[in-house]
C-alpha cells in the first residue's frame, strides 16, 4: 500500500464479506484491551482488507471498515478513523467516549487527526521518546507482525506483553 493514506468513500459488503472481515480479529479479554487485526500488514504496520467493489478488488483499511460497520454500514471520505490507542492494527471501535477509557478507533476528519499525530509527535519526521510504535515505519510494522502473531491462535496476556516489549518501549495495556 506504501505512501500516504486518503481515505475514500466506504460501503460495508454483505454478510458473508462482514464474516469474514470478523473472522481476522482477536478480542482482548479486557475492556482496555484492543481488537487485533490478524489479517495482512502492510509495509506501514496498518491492516489490509481487500473487498470486492464493481467487479474489482479493492484494499481498505479494517479500522476504517470496523468503523463503517460501528456508523451503520457506511462512511463517507471525509471521515477518518483515529487510532486513539495508537496501535494501527487495533479494530476495536470506541462510540461513546464517555463509557470506554482508554479509546481505541474514533471517528474523526482530518484535522483532528493531524492535531493527534503531533501532540503525540508523530508526523512530520519527529518522534515523542516512549511511544509504543518506534522510530519509523519499518519498526512500526515489525511491532504490529508481533503483535499479530502473538494473538493469532487466540489472546495469550503474556505473548502480548512480550511482542510488545521486544521493541524496548512501553507498552500498550
Amino acid at each position: 500500500m506504501g505512501g500516504e493514506f486518503v481515505p475514500r468513500p466506504l460501503a460495508v459488503g454483505d454478510a458473508d464479506e462482514r464474516a469474514r472481515f470478523r473472522s481476522y480479529i482477536v478480542h482482548g479479554p479486557h475492556r482496555s484491551s484492543c481488537a487485533i487485526w490478524i489479517g495482512a500488514i502492510a509495509d506501514d504496520g496498518y491492516g489490509r482488507f481487500w473487498v470486492a467493489r464493481d467487479g474489482r478488488q479493492r484494499v481498505v483499511r479494517p479500522h476504517r471498515y470496523a468503523l463503517a460497520i460501528e456508523l451503520g454500514g457506511s462512511i463517507d471520505d471525509t471521515v477518518n478513523a483515529l487510532h486513539m490507542c495508537d496501535n494501527p492494527i487495533c479494530v476495536r471501535v470506541t462510540l461513546d467516549e464517555a463509557q470506554q477509557q482508554p479509546l481505541h478507533v474514533v471517528d474523526g476528519n482530518q484535522s483532528q487527526n493531524l492535531r493527534d499525530m503531533a501532540a503525540k509527535g508523530r508526523g512530520g519526521g519527529r518522534r515523542q521518546p516512549g511511544l509504543w510504535y518506534g522510530p519509523d515505519r519499518a519498526a512500526r510494522a515489525a511491532r504490529s507482525r508481533r503483535l499479530r502473531a502473538a494473538v493469532r491462535t487466540g489472546w495469550d496476556d503474556a505473548a502480548v506483553q512480550a511482542a510488545l516489549l521486544e521493541s524496548g518501549t512501553p507498552t500498550l495495556f
